[in-house]
């Protein structure tokens, strides 16, 4: 079984963001085989509204935002906060987090919501899915800044 994901920076920074706020971008997506996105920093760079809506689009065709420590998001509802694989017999748990250094944003990125600490998002993640979920393996995608 094969899985695209794509871990951030996708919306913003490209030349024609600047013009369309990340449309174009958003309808190639759409048309790519493509599973899976999660946030990156360069997703505030948009507009939150423009943002939102680009979430809600992707979900409605097919795509899965997994957001595991952001999930005060405004747009929440058309995005997972984890999502499992199943193949063959072992399940696969997927979380994604997003750097939470508060130098690589302007103020009210993502419209205000709190980014979690990665680490214990992923910590926290990690066990659920294992104990909870029963996962074999747990996948982080992820998107942050380590100095």
């Amino acid at each position: 079984k094969i899985i695209s994901i794509l871990t951030g920076d996708f919306l913003s920074p490209y030349l024609l963001s600047s013009i369309d706020r990340g449309r174009g971008m958003m309808e190639a997506l759409v048309e790519t085989p493509l599973d899976y996105v999660i946030w990156g920093n360069h997703e505030a760079d948009i507009d939150h509204e423009t943002t939102c809506q680009h979430v809600k689009y992707f979900h409605e065709r097919g795509g899965i935002w997994i957001n595991s420590n952001m999930t005060s998001h405004n747009a929440m509802e058309f995005q997972k906060d984890y999502d499992v694989v199943e193949v063959g017999n072992r399940k696969i748990g997927l979380v994604a987090v997003l750097s939470n250094d508060p130098a690589l944003y302007a103020p009210n990125a993502f419209g205000g919501a709190k980014i979690d600490d990665p680490w214990e998002t992923l910590a926290k993640y990690k066990t659920y899915l294992e104990e909870d979920q029963g996962c074999d393996v747990v996948l982080p995608c992820e998107h942050l800044y380590v100095p």
